[in-house]
């Protein structure tokens, strides 16, 4: 269905109201010679509706139904008014058409509330379905601590990178204007991206300025102190973005093409050879529930198409292809349906109704109230995001923890780990501090990583603190904190170091806590030579030929859910880290087992 299809409808939704322009002008009452004016503004406002849904094809059939029905009920009220409806006349009293209107009304909320929850519970379950659950293992377990922690743990955010690059956008010139911020991924490295064009009335009265982005300002979020990239386009090399003016606008033409998906979160990329731009789809089934339609990779030039990946092969995306998902699906869609449905006492772990008991420690609940609870973090040399979650009744603490890859959800439940929540660590962080004479201290972005220490491994908070005085932001301190026992406290001043340094040396000091003689957890990391696999008891057992000359096997006797995908996966050339234990025929059966590469 194309534009002129949509916009069809949409007038047929409200052809009704035309009813009361023709009886105006046939009873020459209320200024009946306006009636023809009346109709053409009328036609251009149904033109303009059909033009804004042609961003949100997926509500133009609710827009029929629900703008149908109220247009019909408003004739109805208007020849109520009027006194001269004859096919009313056989209700008698006024209350009796009163109580026909109040149906109606009753119909299309009722409807509507109805509709709502089913598409509730629809992107609940289907969220659902994506989980894998660990109630055994504990998320970013770290080896490697300076690669993975120190060089990698995020330290700007989006006002911090937004900031910077106001501070060098003149290279654009003094039109130049931010239209959107995302976080990229660019040469093994992540960056947040802002992209600048001249400002709508630029463009709208400087010759040869429409449509076209004037270049980017990248910021390194693992580097708060380095130099912003700047990178300028010549003119009519990048013409398609969100936000550009007119049509030009990538969401407007991409729904030409497709006006099946509904595209939310998109943003520019780096292929290593080429900038172009990628479109995450959403779109909903027949039941409501909302999912992933895949990814569309754009030409910056043309707004053509160059690649579409469908819903099946997200995992098989390029690196550059950072977000497979529109932050918008993943939070209001998903995160959030699931978090105030999902409830572990009933059958289906999906509750109909959000109460009953509304705060019980049974029920997971969401962190957050915004786009800082869904973060993009490098782990294990691949880019995921991440969501942290506390119960209803207890914001203090930690309920779990939801790791997303390309290809699977990890929800790691820590309800009954006594771990304080990532709201409570940026409490604590910021109350490390006394207030500065100017300006003020702020908490955002809180990363947890497991750590080895002298008593075994710790889940601990990573917490930058930021020091802001009206639009200016630098990164101030960065604090970490045991989610277990909250009075093990590290922090390390910013000045004067770069954003390593300082993750450094609040690491190393949030570890010399722990002088315990206790010999730190011990795994083993070796490459796989040779793969089998056989079958005892109706069970599958992989066997691996280890380049440490080890010979270890993996049994779901021995693994659990966590670890048992990790072995499914695994392939001749891959890194894993292990544990194992020995049975009494001398055969080595695998505890732990993780791909790293």
């Amino acid at each position: 269905m194309g534009y002129a299809g949509i916009t069809f409808l949409l007038f047929a939704a409200y052809l009704p109201l035309l009813w009361i322009v023709i009886r105006l002008g046939m009873a020459k009452q209320f200024g009946y010679k306006i009636a023809p004016f009346a109709l053409s503004i009328f036609l251009l406002g149904v033109w303009v509706v059909g033009f804004i849904s042609r961003t949100m094809l997926v509500g133009a059939l609710e827009h029929l139904i629900y703008a149908g029905a109220l247009s019909i009920l408003a004739v109805i009220i208007f020849e109520i008014i009027r006194g001269k409806a004859r096919f009313l006349g056989r209700f008698r009293k006024r209350n009796q058409l009163s109580g026909i209107i109040i149906i109606i009304l009753i119909v299309i909320v009722g409807g509507n509330s109805l509709l709502g929850i089913n598409k509730t519970m629809a992107s609940a379950r289907y969220f659902e379905n994506m989980v894998t659950y660990d109630s055994t293992n504990l998320p970013f377990i770290i080896m490697d601590e300076v690669n993975e922690i120190d060089r990698n743990i995020r330290l700007v955010t989006k006002e911090f990178a937004i900031s910077k690059a106001e501070q060098n956008k003149a290279a654009f010139g003094s039109n130049a204007e931010l239209m959107e911020a995302n976080v990229i991924h660019v040469n093994d490295s992540i960056y947040w991206c802002m992209i600048y064009a001249p400002k709508t009335s630029a463009q709208f009265w400087t010759p040869r300025q429409f449509n076209h982005a004037w270049g980017l300002i990248l910021v390194e979020v693992n580097n708060p102190n380095a130099e912003p990239v700047v990178i300028q386009f010549p003119k009519g090399d990048f013409n398609y973005a969100d936000g550009l003016w007119r049509n030009h606008n990538v969401v407007l033409k991409n729904y030409r093409r497709d006006q099946g998906a509904k595209y939310w979160r998109s943003y520019p990329a780096w292929t290593g050879t080429e900038w172009v731009y990628v479109v995450t789809r959403t779109t909903r089934d027949v039941y409501g529930a909302w999912y992933s339609d895949g990814i569309d990779v754009l030409n910056i030039k043309t707004g053509e198409l160059i690649t579409h990946y469908t819903a099946d092969e997200l995992a098989l995306t390029p690196d550059y292809i950072m977000q497979i998902y529109s932050e918008d699906l993943i939070e209001q869609k998903w995160i959030w349906n699931w978090g105030s449905k999902r409830d572990t006492t009933v059958e289906g772990n999906i509750r109909f109704f959000t109460g009953f008991p509304y705060y019980s420690s049974d029920r997971i609940g969401f962190y957050g109230d915004g786009v800082e609870d869904i973060r993009y973090v490098k782990y294990q040399n691949s880019t995921l995001a991440f969501f942290a979650t506390h119960p209803y009744d207890s914001s203090e603490t930690l309920a779990g923890i939801g790791v997303m890859t390309k290809s699977d959800v990890t929800y790691y439940d820590l309800r009954n780990r006594g771990y304080i929540s990532a709201e409570t660590a940026s409490k604590l962080a910021e109350g490390q501090l006394t207030a500065p004479n100017e300006g003020n201290y702020i908490v955002q972005m809180p990363v947890p990583y497991t750590i080895n220490t002298s008593i075994g491994y710790r889940l601990a908070w990573f917490i930058p603190i930021y020091w802001q005085s009206g639009t200016i932001q630098r990164l101030s301190h960065v604090c970490v904190i045991d989610a277990l026992d909250s009075s093990y406290v590290a922090i390390a001043e910013a000045e004067g170091l770069s954003g390593s340094q300082v993750v450094k040396e609040a690491r190393l000091l949030f570890k010399s806590f722990y002088t315990s003689e206790i010999i730190e957890d011990q795994y083993e990391i070796a490459q796989i030579d040779a793969v089998g696999s056989y079958v005892e008891n109706g069970d599958s057992v992989f066997v691996f030929q280890l380049n440490d000359s080890r010979t270890i096997r993996c049994s779901q006797d021995y693994l659990n859910d966590t670890h048992w995908n990790h072995v499914v996966l695994a392939d001749i050339g891959n890194d894993i880290r292990y544990t194992f234990t020995e049975d009494d025929n001398g055969i080595f059966w695998a505890t732990e087992f993780f791909v790293l590469t």
